[in-house]
């Protein structure tokens, strides 16, 4: 997992693996003509965003995800935003097992999972061994934010 924020990416992109400094800079791209909610391609099912506006959920039953096909690099555009993180375990307890259509298999929260809080211009990457819980928050909170789908073989 990594967080970061965009107040810093220039002196720290030269740490990032290539294809993550490749999705960043096609959102940054996209970003300026304001995307409606919807996909939007960068790189066919190798590599799109998601544009998203939602309510934020309570933390109450709601199962975090983790993803096998992609790496998730999500961006916060507006509002504020809770993602729980933990990294998968032996003893992570499954919800839904692994859907490979859909790319993801849900979990109950993990006792030790740590709340990430992102504000606009951060961002944070999750990859296949990370359970993730994002949109939590206070429930009058509108979310706007950016997913990259950024698919495992680009990183091989």
């Amino acid at each position: 997992m990594i967080l970061g924020s965009m107040s810093s990416w220039e002196s720290h992109r030269k740490y990032e693996h290539k294809v993550i400094v490749t999705a960043m800079e096609q959102l940054m791209k996209q970003l300026k003509d304001q995307p409606a909610a919807g996909r939007a391609e960068i790189d066919g099912d190798r590599m799109y965003v998601s544009y998203l506006e939602f309510d934020a959920k309570s933390s109450e039953d709601h199962p975090a995800e983790k993803h096998e096909s992609y790496i998730d690099l999500q961006y916060l555009i507006e509002g504020e935003e809770t993602i729980g993180w933990s990294s998968l375990r032996e003893d992570s307890d499954v919800v839904k097992p692994y859907d490979s259509e859909e790319d993801y298999a849900l979990y109950k929260p993990s006792a030790d999972e740590t709340l990430l809080r992102l504000k606009p211009g951060m961002f944070a990457v999750f990859f296949p061994n990370d359970i993730h819980r994002p949109g939590m928050g206070q429930q009058s909170t509108k979310i706007k934010k950016a997913v990259v789908k950024i698919h495992v073989s680009l990183l091989e």
